[in-house]
Parts: structure tokens; sequence; C-alpha cells
């Protein structure tokens, strides 16, 4: 018999990935919601009344998660980040997250720097990786003579201190792109770069870095904060074709979906039983 699960909403298309990997093993409803007011509200409340009865897997630990243990029940909460970084410290709808990380079944959490801020709370909270799709976002073959660098404006933080003039005194042109670019067009958009320039106030890959990397581009990042002149000027055609290469491994490595799938198919299949 194949069992029936309920995923709700979704978080910088992880479940939309993943969901075709479990779906022969498992009968999926995706209940989906946008961000408009009523949508996220409302809306998503009449669809989690309406949804049959199964295991509910929830993405975020706001108002879906709240919602859907009220009405039915958290059996799976799934942690993404902002929902626990900052939102469950807030005084407005911290107690929302703390008492859904609280009752849910099982808390999922998705970059290795929630463990600690999730310690306290579920010491039992499983890192499930983010998942990336290796063969869409698959290797670049060919390098920039003079490397050229991408990074996008992140909502929660400003760029270091003099990191555009590292670039042009590297002579690495850096472009700099809103977050607004359609999924389907992530692969070809970073395969026309060299560099990924990633996050550096929180201590984990952002989920478009690992695609970067994915495809083969050097990164600089978190790691590289107390020194990123001296890592940009090193950034030749060379370097970031090795560099790549490595990123590459290290992703096939930790967060292939295929592996991820398999990896979340047991927790399901856990719970289930359970």
């Amino acid at each position: 018999m194949i069992e029936k699960v309920i995923v709700i909403n979704d978080c910088a298309f992880v479940m939309e990935q993943l969901i075709p990997f479990l779906s022969k093993d498992f009968d999926i409803d995706f209940v989906k919601r946008s961000r408009g007011k009523w949508s996220k509200t409302f809306g998503i409340l009449w669809k989690i009344y309406k949804s049959k009865e199964g295991m509910f897997h929830v993405n975020y630990g706001l108002q879906d998660a709240f919602l859907t243990r009220k009405i039915k029940h958290l059996d799976i909460l799934h942690l993404h980040g902002s929902d626990v970084r900052w939102t469950l410290h807030s005084k407005k709808w911290g107690w929302i997250v703390r008492h859904n990380i609280q009752k849910a079944k099982k808390v999922l959490y998705s970059t290795p720097d929630l463990e600690m801020l999730l310690d306290d709370i579920r010491s039992d909270a499983t890192y499930l990786p983010v998942p990336v799709d290796t063969e869409i976002f698959s290797l670049k073959q060919n390098y920039s003579e003079k490397p050229k660098a991408i990074t996008f404006v992140l909502p929660y933080e400003q760029p270091p201190k003099g990191l555009y003039e590292t670039f042009i005194k590297a002579g690495i042109p850096l472009t700099t792109l809103q977050r607004n670019i359609p999924f389907g067009l992530m692969p070809t958009l970073l395969r026309e770069y060299d560099i990924f320039v990633d996050r550096f106030t929180i201590p984990s890959f952002s989920k478009t870095c690992l695609e970067a990397m994915s495809c083969g581009l050097a990164t600089v990042d978190f790691r590289h904060k107390a020194n990123i002149e001296t890592i940009v000027s090193t950034l030749s055609s060379y370097v970031c074709r090795n560099a790549g290469r490595k990123n590459r491994q290290y992703v096939m490595g930790n967060h292939q979906i295929r592996d991820v799938a398999e990896q979340l198919k047991r927790i399901w299949k856990s719970v289930i039983e359970s």
C-alpha cells in the first residue's frame, strides 16, 4: 500500500525538486501557496482543511505549520533558515515558531548552522541537506580567460566593505543581480560566470551557491570573510577551474538530489511507521 503524504508549502524549490524522486513510493499531494495576503492566510487555511488524511510535511515554521497543527497534525516540520535565525527570536511571531518546533512529531533543518540554534528546543532535530540536481546544474566546460563573477542582492545583509573595489583591483568584473531570476533560467545564467560571491554573515552555503558550485564555479563565501582581498587576488582562470571542479565534487558527495531524496524517503517511512 502506498502511503499518503501531504506536503504543505515550499521554500526555494526544495520540495518542488524532491517530489519527482519520491512520487513512486508515496502518494503525494503538494499544497502550494503564494506570498499574497489571501493565499498565505485564508487561502492556505482552506487548502489544509480540505486536505485528505495522511502524513503532513510542512515547510517553514510559521503560519502553515501552525494551521496544520491546529486543523490536522504536524508530523514533520521542515525548517529552512530565516524561520529559525530571525523569526524564532522575534517578539511578534517567535512564539508561533517555537511552539511549532516543540509540538512537531519530527523536525528537519536544511543548513548545518541551524543545529546550534535548535539545540535547546529540539536536540533531536535532523539535518536534511539542501538538494541540488546535478544534472540540471551541470558542470560548465569553458572558463573565461579573464574570470567573471556574479552575486545577488540579499535582503538580510550588505556586501562587506570594499568588496566591489577588491574585484575591480583584481580586474574581475562583478555583476550584481536582483533575486528575481526564474528558477529554470538559473543553470544557464550561472554557467556564464566563473565565480559566485555568496553570503558572509551566515556560516553556511546558500542554495544558489550550492547550485553554482555544482556548475563548477569557484566561490567567495563566509569562509573567506576575513581575507576576501587575498582570495580574490588569486582567482585566475586556472584557479577558478580547479576550485570549481572541487566544488562540484563536494556537491556530488553531500547534496546530490537522489541521495537527499533517499534520506527523506527513510524519514517519511519512519514517521509513518511510528
